[in-house]
């Protein structure tokens, strides 16, 4: 039964290579960086919409139908991205493919952690074959030279999370058979927003970094095979954290991990703008063992058991919309515009400064939170 999952969390994470890699794709098809950002960015727009709409539509069902529905849709929307060329109809493309696709990841994690906590074992080491998965994915991408099987993959890999979700066990949503509720900000804690701030500007330095990584390689005359080995080591990397993660958020606390991320995250993307050896570039991705995981995997934690149930389809939604929406729009738009002016590396410079000035801040503001409380004690 278990075996499920972990099958489910690999299958879901291809996708995510996919869509990591291909700003390589559009790369040959001589768009700007600027455009590349842009088309990177559609999706992460459409989750501020889609992810919302699905959550909350899945809330009210069995989870299962809604994710084969838009895993389905996907598999076929792919094409409409190959078989345009030109920049306006690609990118129209992109937008109809971003209102399904992007929905699959929390429709299924969701789906993953339910059971799995059901059944009294860790969603953190099942998620680690999301992180096997995706590493894999893109060792082959950074090697594979056409790109008609590039799509092939892709459309095969939602069609295989279609199916998977009509065999695994089914999933109700919180509010099946309840009354409707209307959402409100306020029914979710201050702390949480603040988390979710320091996300978007902290993890829109890795959609950055991944998506440019191909671009950045080209830049310096190397091979883009070594953006395809630098993505899979960030992606195994996760895997040692993944397995201790429950221990490491019981010992060191969400908020001190948030701050800790921050800063790897910055030592990360300075070394990667300032070294051009490819060899010390791959091995610097090494630092992902403490950052988007690390981020990522400590606020899902805090929603999932300090948000009441009744409130935590909303939480989900605003979480994964922080994770693949407002940050990626920021990591895409912005670091296309920086790689425009002043050059692809420089692009890993501006977020590598921006991570450590956010965890200062964020450190600062929590160090002053917890002054106050004693006083008030």
């Amino acid at each position: 039964m278990i075996w499920q999952f972990f099958l489910l969390e690999l299958l879901i994470y291809i996708p995510r290579a996919f869509f990591s890699f291909v700003g390589n794709y559009f790369n040959e098809l001589h768009f700007s960086d600027l455009q590349n950002g842009l088309l990177g960015s559609v999706a992460s727009i459409m989750v501020l919409f889609s992810n919302p709409f699905w959550i909350r539509f899945a809330d009210k069902r069995v989870k299962n139908n809604v994710l084969a529905f838009v895993s389905m849709a996907s598999a076929v929307l792919i094409w409409g991205v190959y078989s345009f060329k030109s920049f306006l109809p690609v990118l129209i493309m992109t937008f109809a493919i971003g209102f399904v696709w992007t929905a699959i990841l929390p429709l299924a994690e969701s789906i993953s952690i339910a059971q799995l906590n059901q059944r009294g074992f860790s969603f953190g080491k099942a998620r680690m074959m999301g992180s096997i998965g995706f590493a894999l994915a893109m060792i082959f991408f950074g090697y594979l030279k056409s790109d008609l099987v590039f799509f092939a993959i892709g459309s095969l890999a939602f069609l295989s999370i279609g199916l998977s979700a009509l065999f695994i066990p089914k999933t109700h949503g919180y509010n099946v058979k309840k009354e409707k509720r209307k959402f409100s900000f306020k029914n979710l804690p201050g702390e949480f927003y603040i988390m979710l701030l320091l996300e978007t500007l902290v993890i829109s330095s890795g959609n950055f970094g991944l998506y440019f990584f191909p671009i950045l390689m080209k830049a310096r005359g190397e091979s883009v095979s070594y953006a395809g080995i630098a993505i899979a080591v960030h992606a195994l990397s996760e895997v040692p954290f993944l397995f201790f993660a429950d221990r490491i958020v019981t010992k060191l606390g969400i908020k001190k991990i948030l701050v800790m991320a921050s800063f790897a995250y910055g030592i990360r993307w300075i070394l990667t703008w300032s070294v051009t050896n490819p060899a010390l570039v791959i091995a610097f991705q090494a630092f992902e063992f403490f950052n988007f995981i690390a981020v990522y995997y400590a606020i899902w934690h805090y929603v999932n058991l300090k948000i009441e149930p009744s409130h935590r389809s909303d939480a989900q939604a605003i979480f994964w919309v922080v994770t693949i929406g407002i940050s990626a729009i920021f990591g895409y738009i912005v670091g296309g515009w920086v790689s425009n002016l002043f050059g692809v590396a420089n692009g890993y410079l501006f977020f590598g400064v921006l991570s450590i000035i956010t965890g200062i801040a964020y450190w600062i503001y929590e160090y002053s939170r917890s002054v106050r409380k004693l006083k008030m004690s």
